[in-house]
């Protein structure tokens, strides 16, 4: 999702670097917040497979 914040580029919220090899991570999707839960964003590095999860 993107942030209507227009001082964050839009490319920062869709990857980050890969924590096992520093690759870029492509962001593959969002869960929405629900009740208590935050919403999570879903992270995917495509050079080693590597899948990490975010909470916001």
């Amino acid at each position: 999702m993107v942030s209507d914040d227009p001082n964050v580029p839009a490319q920062q919220e869709r990857s980050r670097p890969c924590e096992k090899c520093n690759a870029a991570m492509k962001q593959l999707g969002e869960l929405p917040a629900l009740s208590i839960h935050a919403a999570i964003r879903i992270f995917r590095c495509y050079a080693c497979d590597h899948v990490v999860t975010e909470r916001t």
